[in-house]
């Protein structure tokens, strides 16, 4: 699968050799001979390799930016005003596969996925002493956590996951390419079920491994719940859905905070399950495409859309320097040190409110839905009449700029609807440089 050729092993792999200690500096390889057998050679070197799983979450292709904004772009929360192009189509509601953004996000997550495969693959067979078995298992569970939180945006905007009976899920790469970019193998697509059942098969083995820790910005028993939760969600598994919501709402590292605000101005507040961090030197392109840029900008019909009072309203403003009003989630646009929500307290609220009215519970879905609005200064809703347009509501004003709206239209059967699209244009086309390739072996989505 082409995705795979264009990892960027040599560079991670040689941070991992620069840490090992198994080898003498003059019997080093050329960088691009590197193998993992080379490099996962000891503990410092595993960490290096988990480091380097983060980093590619966050690559401007993926949660740096393109990710979250090209969904937002396609639903109704952001229009395009600038230059670049891939973000033109997507508003245009009409994706072509030759489309910049969607290849980028395809070819980031496989890159992120293939090295969650090597440390998957290859931590277990490091011999080096004092590196407990206990050690491995956890980061080898964050590499199963973050591959699962890969596999799962794909199959969400690429996959048709609203049908386990559909033969267009992903192709699952379970196994890492061992530095043999000239002979990877390539593979059909999984069907959906597959793609769902790997997926959670990757959550709950991490589940047993991953510390319940308050560390925000690293793969924890938090965020394996929270993608659970998810991943439930979207397969319709409504109980299960419940309760990996509630044991994330319940866990006491975590809080539905009082003011809305304070999350994006201040780093990992309670709010946040899993944030990914970024600094001057390792800067992300959130602020880029919205504020510096035009390719972002706030859907007009969404300004309009909020109610009187409403604090999140307060983050869509102007910019000094600026023409016309801004998203200032990302309101960092001199260092770009602004960090990418991937998984808020308000997300396991919505998410257990959404499967307690489809699983019977108006009741019960109507206070965790008002928990998540009176937080945000409204008037809690009296009654759960119409409760999948107030919920679709919620998300819309609670995640603008952090990329949830469009998956959450698809899910609850409102895309065509609200978004004019054709049934088809419910997910992305697959990249047609990944079809172009001698070998290939996937289908294209029906449609494109």
């Amino acid at each position: 699968m082409r995705t795979i050729h264009k990892l960027k092993l040599p560079i991670f792999l040689l941070g991992c050799l620069l840490y090992s200690t198994s080898c003498e500096v003059l019997d080093q390889s050329p960088q691009q001979d590197i193998t993992p057998d080379l490099a996962f050679q000891s503990e410092k070197a595993a960490r290096a390799a988990l480091i380097g799983l983060y980093n590619g979450l966050q690559s401007g292709d993926y949660y740096g930016a393109y990710f979250q904004y090209t969904a937002d772009n396609y639903a109704d929360v952001s229009i395009y005003l600038g230059f670049f192009t891939g973000y033109n189509e997507v508003d245009d509601k009409n994706i072509p596969s030759s489309n910049l953004n969607v290849e980028l996000i395809w070819l980031q997550a496989y890159e992120t996925i293939n090295i969650a495969n090597e440390i998957i693959d290859n931590v277990p067979i490091i011999e080096d002493s004092g590196f407990e078995q206990a050690e491995k298992d956890e980061i080898i569970a964050a590499a199963k956590c973050i591959r699962a939180l890969c596999y799962l945006d794909l199959l969400t905007h690429y996959g048709e996951h609203w049908d386990e009976s559909s033969t267009f899920g992903l192709p699952l790469i379970t196994k890492s390419t061992g530095g043999d970019f000239a002979n990877v193998e390539f593979v059909p697509r999984n069907t959906v079920a597959e793609t769902y059942d790997f997926i959670l098969a990757d959550l709950l083995d991490a589940e047993k491994s991953l510390p319940d820790s308050d560390d925000r910005t690293v793969a924890s028993l938090g965020l394996a719940q929270a993608l659970l939760a998810r991943t439930y969600l979207f397969k319709g598994d409504y109980t299960n859905a419940i309760s990996k919501t509630t044991a994330v709402i319940d866990n006491s590292n975590y809080a539905l905070i009082d003011s809305y605000t304070d999350i994006f101005s201040s780093d990992q507040t309670g709010e946040s399950i899993f944030e990914l961090v970024y600094n001057s030197l390792d800067p992300s392109s959130l602020a880029l495409y919205t504020i510096r840029r035009d390719e972002v900008r706030p859907d007009p019909d969404l300004i309009a859309s909020f109610e009187e009072g409403d604090v999140r309203a307060s983050l869509i403003a102007p910019v000094d320097g600026f023409v016309g009003d801004r998203f200032v989630k990302a309101e960092d646009f001199s260092n770009d040190e602004n960090p990418a929500y991937i998984v808020r307290m308000a997300e396991m609220y919505l998410a257990r409110a959404e499967a307690k009215f489809l699983d019977g519970d108006a009741d019960g879905a109507l206070d965790d839905l008002n928990a998540v609005r009176t937080r945000a200064g409204l008037a809690a809703h009296a009654s759960s009449d119409d409760f999948v347009n107030k919920l679709l509501d919620e998300i819309r004003w609670e995640f603008f700029a952090e990329g949830q709206r469009f998956r959450s239209l698809v899910r609850l059967g409102k895309a065509e609807e609200v978004l004019g699209l054709q049934a088809f244009q419910r997910i992305y086309p697959i990249p047609f440089r990944e079809l172009n390739i001698e070998g290939n072996q996937m289908a294209q989505n029906p449609g494109y």
